[in-house]
């Protein structure tokens, strides 16, 4: 997933271009989500180095800056794979990364120790469902009781198929960009047939992530991305929804002071109040949408 970055920019590519491949197939899908196209050259260039790694590559370009929910089920619907893999752009994985999966493809989810870019000695990722501070140590994890962040984490053909068939979806698409992931785990959690689960805590990754930065750094965009947030998992998390309208206007005004919001974001959080939805959940992706560029033959 790409957003205001190019594809030579991007920690993430940078970093699978350089992980060991032996015995994998990776079949990438690149959603550039906006604000810009991305340049001829840089596309021409990255296909090449893909090319020479045979890495199979589809570049999607969409400006709109599309909810990561809707993106991430219209793939999973529409393409063959052993492990769903997520990644954003600002990820650093391990050479071993796609090792790690091939040699414990039993496991149900699979995913690396998660350390901030901000803190390198501090792990923050996975960890307890309700204890948010104690974090899972590498190994065997139960999915009943954990939870982690999308990038980087494998999700097995076998839990989504079971995800599908209790819910028909995966992903939450009344959220769009945070917490897509703690909504995911939610999920896993509320059936049984996936809390049963085994998965596999393996590796390290680095990324940038934003509960480690300052409140006062953040700007006025990503601080209401993050009340969205907040405010529908208010609404929906499962052991404790709390939907009704007029208290969950009276919690937007706490939010609008706690979180210094602005006047025009204050409204904008009251119309997710109103219609329990993040804003960008009414974009859609056309079901036979085409990729831009791809070093596939045809």
């Amino acid at each position: 997933m790409l957003y205001n970055c190019t594809l030579s920019d991007s920690a993430t590519l940078k970093s699978i271009l350089q992980a060991n491949l032996e015995s994998t197939k990776l079949n990438m899908i690149i959603w550039n989500n906006g604000p810009t196209l991305l340049e001829k050259q840089d596309i021409n260039n990255y296909l090449k180095s893909n090319q020479k790694k045979g890495i199979t590559t589809s570049i999607y370009q969409d400006v709109r800056n599309l909810s990561l929910s809707k993106i991430y089920n219209h793939f999973i619907n529409k393409i063959d794979y052993d492990f769903f893999v997520i990644f954003d752009q600002d990820s650093n994985i391990d050479f071993s990364f796609f090792q790690n999966i091939y040699h414990n493809s039993q496991y149900a989810i699979i995913c690396p120790a998660i350390f901030p870019k901000q803190k390198f000695d501090k792990q923050c990722f996975p960890s307890d469902f309700e204890q948010k501070e104690k974090v899972v140590p590498l190994g065997e994890f139960s999915l009943s009781n954990t939870r982690t962040i999308n990038s980087g984490t494998a999700l097995s053909k076998d839990l989504i198929d079971k995800l599908l068939v209790n819910h028909h979806y995966v992903f939450d698409e009344k959220f769009a960009f945070y917490h897509t992931d703690h909504r995911l785990f939610d999920l896993i959690h509320a059936t049984p047939q996936t809390a049963m689960l085994k998965g596999l805590c393996i590796g390290k990754m680095y990324h940038d992530m934003t509960c480690e930065v300052s409140y006062d750094e953040l700007s006025e965009r990503a601080r209401l991305e993050i009340a969205y947030a907040k405010m529908l998992m208010r609404m929906y998390r499962s052991r404790n929804p709390k939907i009704e309208v007029r208290r969950n206007l009276f919690y937007a005004h706490k939010m609008k002071k706690k979180d210094n919001l602005s006047f025009k974001s204050f409204l904008k959080l009251l119309k997710c109040v109103i219609t329990k939805k993040h804003p960008r959940s009414y974009a859609s992706i056309d079901k036979d949408v085409k990729p831009t560029n791809s070093n596939i033959s045809s």
